[in-house]
């Protein structure tokens, strides 16, 4: 600019056109341009067109006439203004005396231009200049090739509709600059300047992205956030969408209907559709002619205020769609939020973008197709994982229907909650229930019903539920009865008491009946039969490989939606596990999970965590079982014991995970957070945890209470029939208490059973924990064979964690008998499969061991990251990630006190004063090998080691109820 208007001072005239949609600076840059004219000796004449006189001629040639009078000095009329050298361009009086039209009104300007005088004539807003105007402007810049004149104006884009004249002047001008949005880093800089303080990086693109970086709109926002009290954070960047400053639209709708006629119409029509808008819809929401409104449209894509894809049209900015909407009355935007919602439908629109409408419409409507396409619409949602909104549009729906369909949208409420809360699916389901004529339709609510209720611990209720339906379901034919029957053998196969045959009653499905299946059932019966048959097969503990087959044969059948078969969706992984087909457990976890997160089904997402739980727990990656585990039990939070996600699976996952890393005060600690440290529920579905209930009470040295709950969780198992050892190796872990307490023949009758019943079925897990316990239990030497046999059998399993403890021991064994370079090789490789899986304890007995029988082993620090437990690495990571105690507190499950215990050893194991420490020791750090076992734990005596050492003094205290037992 400077060096225009030093050309303009020098003899060589030039004209510059400043372009820019509305608010983007124009008259700030004009502004610019008309200081620096004193700079450079040129006087200055000013004008600005308004559109209110955009019919009276000469205006803007008057106001420069104004100008031109003062500097010809002393040929000032009365009542003439003076000269504007502000920034803001004067008007005239409308009593001038110099106000007329024709050539003589042109004198004073024509004298000044002939006189040699250098001049700026700066004009703002030529979009609303009057005809003679425009002409005499173009009459001058045709002639300033040799003048020392230089014409300086502005024009916003797409506001000069179809004006030759106009686009004649326009076109004169020698230079055009087009102004553009505020970049990022100008953004920033203006918040700063506004606020006195740095913004949030995510404030400054949010409002960037709301304004297009457009320097009016972003100061119409900063306004209304000084109004609400809001600075420039994150928390405001979330509520920039909210914010309306109703003035940009109170500005903006009268300027371009003015230009455009209808223009406020278009424009509140497609803030209201908004992403949903198109031409012809913009048309028929005010009902405008649709050929007068696509010219509209196209009209104002011309001045950026819209944009059309073809499939849309939408605003540019999102921040001017929020204004325009906030300006419309809420009775009125109530209306056309309605019609909105039907001509949509009508058009044959996605359901959900006219639920969207329905859900801003604040009164009742009457339309019978309302209740469908909220229904639809919610079904949708619920497709894609956004729960929330389609309990938004079932509640909407709920609100408009009182008919027969309210039965459907209830059902649809239930099914959705049983995805993400089992409790309220109950209720939801029942009153469906209640209003379903159709049997076809209560057999699949019953079934949901009963699933839900399974999920809750609510067994007999459950059960209650499906001989009703079974019930109903005589009178109709063979196939809706026998569908019930399947899922209530199956149910009960998974939590009462085995069904053998017909052992159950009449309304039990015999394991003669399962299979063949008919070619017309559908994918959930031959799902149910499927996995209830492997159950079985498993269960009795023979014909591992039928199991198999009939386990993958169950996983392959069609899913058509997440909630279907919600309860028994993992029984064939159970299957696989318990056949040590553990990477293809694995495999489909993974994409059970992946599904379940994307369609945003807590449930199945913390089912499916408590399954990963227990393959990675047999497969000995202790790490990865306590995350999962902790994951099942997340949705749970500070709730009361008894929430249904607390399931024995996920709380015997973590007491399991923390028994191999010698955590045994967290275990207790679990187990008395989650009320599961005294009563266990009824049913075959807790026999886990007591298993592992049992076994830490052992090794805390308790073995009479550790040996009450394996004979507990025995007895459970045999009363549901669940003979199979790969279920849970009950028999040995209590032979070798047995042992301990001088009831030698008890422990080798069970060791026998459960060795006798493995090699039935096949599991080479299950094989090798027998034969381990087989050997621990010998005399003398005589365990050697036990002992090798059991490492042969777990050599190709991928039980690598029971490989170690067999290695472990044959190394002690070879140690004994002086045989200890065999003894090296065992441990040391013992100790690297321990450390592999995050077996602490075992990890540090093999080391002790390799020690004793003269090897060095690699030195396990009891200071560094290594010398972490997992559960003091997790924490100290979420201190790294700015959690405060009472967080990380929520997240784990425990007091704060105890996160402040964790916190306190990892200071000390680091040797850092504090959190400020923690980050630079876990900077760009690898995954760590599993530090050694606290020194408190060193002396435990665990069940790796064999039978005959002698019980270690307890390393801590247990609960109450414990010590009651």
């Amino acid at each position: 600019m400077h060096d225009i208007l030093k050309s303009a001072a020098e003899g060589r005239g030039r004209s510059v056109l400043i372009e820019g949609t509305a608010g983007t600076g124009r008259t700030r840059h004009l502004r610019s341009a008309m200081d620096a004219a004193e700079e450079h000796g040129l006087h200055l004449l000013t004008a600005r067109a308004r559109a209110s006189e955009q019919d009276v001629d000469y205006s803007i040639a008057q106001q420069l006439m104004a100008g031109a009078r003062t500097l010809l000095g002393g040929d000032t009329a009365p009542g003439a203004p003076e000269p504007a050298r502000t920034g803001v361009p004067h008007r005239p009086s409308p009593r001038d005396p110099y106000a007329q039209a024709g050539s003589d009104a042109l004198h004073p300007l024509a004298r000044v231009l002939t006189a040699g005088r250098p001049l700026l004539l700066a004009v703002d807003d030529l979009q609303w200049a009057d005809a003679p105007s425009l002409r005499c402007l173009g009459y001058l810049m045709a002639r300033l090739e040799n003048t020392p004149v230089a014409i300086v104006a502005t024009v916003a884009l797409g506001e000069t509709p179809g004006d030759p004249l106009m686009a004649e002047v326009l076109s004169s001008f020698r230079h055009r600059v087009l102004l553009r949005g505020l970049s990022a880093d100008a953004v920033t800089r203006l918040t700063a300047e506004t606020f006195d303080a740095a913004p949030d990086p995510l404030f400054a693109d949010a409002c960037r992205d709301a304004t297009g970086g457009n320097p009016a709109l972003l100061e119409a926002l900063f306004r209304v956030m000084r109004l609400h009290g809001l600075r420039p954070d994150a928390e405001a960047a979330a509520r920039i969408g909210e914010l309306a400053p109703v003035e940009v639209a109170d500005t903006l709708l009268p300027r371009y209907d003015r230009a455009y006629p209808g223009a406020a119409e278009v424009l509140e029509a497609a803030a209201v559709l908004d992403g949903s808008a198109t031409t012809g819809l913009v048309a028929r929401l005010p009902r405008l002619d649709k050929l007068r409104a696509a010219d509209v449209v196209d009209s104002l894509v011309r001045a950026g205020v819209l944009t059309d894809t073809g499939a849309a049209v939408r605003f540019t900015r999102p921040l001017v769609r929020a204004a325009v909407l906030a300006r419309i009355p809420p009775s009125r935007r109530d209306v056309l939020h309605a019609r909105a919602a039907e001509l949509l439908h009508e058009a044959g629109a996605p359901a959900e973008e006219a639920a969207d409408q329905l859900l801003r419409v604040r009164s009742r409507l009457a339309g019978h197709w309302i209740c469908a396409a909220l229904c639809e619409a919610a079904g949708e949602a619920a497709s894609r994982g956004d729960c929330e909104r389609a309990r938004a549009y079932l509640r909407r729906g709920l609100e408009e229907c009182e008919g027969p369909c309210r039965g459907r949208l209830l059902r649809a409420f239930g099914q959705l909650e049983l995805a993400t809360d089992p409790a309220a699916a109950v209720g939801y389901l029942r009153r469906a229930l209640s209003l379903q004529a159709d049997l076809a339709g209560r057999v699949e609510i019953r079934l949901r019903i009963a699933h839900a209720l399974h999920l809750l611990g609510r067994a007999a209720e459950a059960e209650r539920v499906l001989l009703e339906g079974i019930g109903e379901a005589r009178n109709a034919g063979e196939a809706p009865a026998e569908t019930l029957r399947a899922e209530r053998s199956l149910l009960r196969e998974l939590h009462l008491a085995a069904d053998e045959d017909a052992g159950a009653g009449p309304d039990a499905v015999a394991t003669a009946e399962l299979l063949p299946l008919d070619a017309a059932a559908t994918p959930g019966d031959r799902h149910t039969r499927l996995s209830l048959a492997a159950l079985r097969t498993s269960r009795r503990g023979e014909r591992r490989e039928q199991a198999v087959d009939q386990a993958r044969r169950a996983l392959q059948e069609e899913h058509p939606a997440l909630d279907w078969r919600i309860a028994t969706r993992t029984v064939p992984l159970q299957v696989l596990a318990r056949a040590d087909k553990l990477d293809t457990a694995l495999t489909e976890c993974d994409v059970l999970l992946d599904r379940a997160r994307a369609d945003g089904s807590r449930t199945m997402v913390t089912m499916a965590h408590g399954m990963r739980a227990e393959l990675r727990y047999r497969t000995g990656d202790i790490p990865g079982c306590l995350e999962d585990a902790r994951k099942a039990l997340a949705p749970a939070g500070t709730s009361p014991a008894g929430h249904w996600s607390r399931t024995g699976q996920a709380v015997a996952g973590v007491v399991a995970a923390l028994l191999e890393t010698g955590e045994l005060r967290e275990a207790n600690r679990t187990l008395r957070e989650v009320g599961l440290d005294a009563e266990v529920p009824a049913g075959v579905s807790y026999a886990a945890l007591l298993f592992h209930r049992g076994r830490l009470r052992v090794a805390c040295g308790y073995p009479e209470a550790g040996l009450a709950d394996l004979r507990e969780c025995g007895r459970r198992l045999t009363a549901a029939g669940q003979l199979n050892p790969s279920v849970l190796s009950w028999r040995s872990e209590a032979a070798l208490v047995h042992a301990a307490l001088g009831e030698r023949d008890t422990a080798l009758a069970l060791v026998e059973d459960e060795l006798g019943r493995a090699r039935r079925w096949g599991g080479r897990r299950a094989i090798g924990r027998a034969l381990r316990a087989s050997g621990l239990l010998a005399r003398g030497l005589t365990g050697e064979a036990a002992f090798r046999e059991a490492v042969d059998v777990l050599e190709p399993s991928p039980a690598r964690l029971d490989l170690a403890r067999s290695l472990t021991d044959l190394g002690i064994l070879m140690r004994k008998s002086s045989r200890l370079g065999e003894a090296r090789e065992h441990l040391r490789r013992a100790q690297s499969l321990a450390e592999q899986c995050g077996a602490t304890v075992l990890a540090h007995t093999a080391r002790q061991e390799l020690q004793v029988a003269g090897a060095r082993p690699r030195r396990l620090t009891e200071v560094g990251i290594d010398a972490l437990t997992p559960t003091e690495r997790r924490v100290a990571l979420m201190a790294v990630g700015k959690c405060t105690n009472r967080e990380i507190a929520a997240k784990l499950f425990v007091t704060q006190r105890t996160v402040e215990l964790h916190l306190s050893r990892v200071y000390r194991k680091l040797s850092v004063p504090g959190r400020a420490g923690l980050a630079a020791c876990f900077a760009e750090l690898p995954d760590p090998v599993p530090g050694a076992v606290p020194a408190d734990l060193a002396d435990l005596a665990g069940l790796a080691g064999p039978a005959g050492r002698s019980w270690a003094r307890p390393a801590e205290r247990s609960s109450p109820g414990v010590a009651a037992v």
